[in-house]
């Protein structure tokens, strides 16, 4: 059985995390749309890779 190495794991959410402060704080501030936009697949990427990751255990 594969288990997740801890710190990786923790990384990765620290990098969702701060990806999705970053687009709510440009969001609240009202950031031009392209930088809102770049932020949130930021965001999604950090997700995606979440995902990719605990699907492949």
């Amino acid at each position: 059985m594969y288990y997740p190495n801890p710190a990786t794991t923790q990384q990765q959410t620290q990098a969702a995390i701060e990806a999705m402060r970053a687009y709510f704080a440009a969001t609240s501030q009202a950031r031009p749309h392209k930088e809102r936009q770049r932020l949130a697949n930021e965001w999604l990427n950090a997700i995606r890779q979440m995902r990719t990751s605990s699907a492949a255990q």
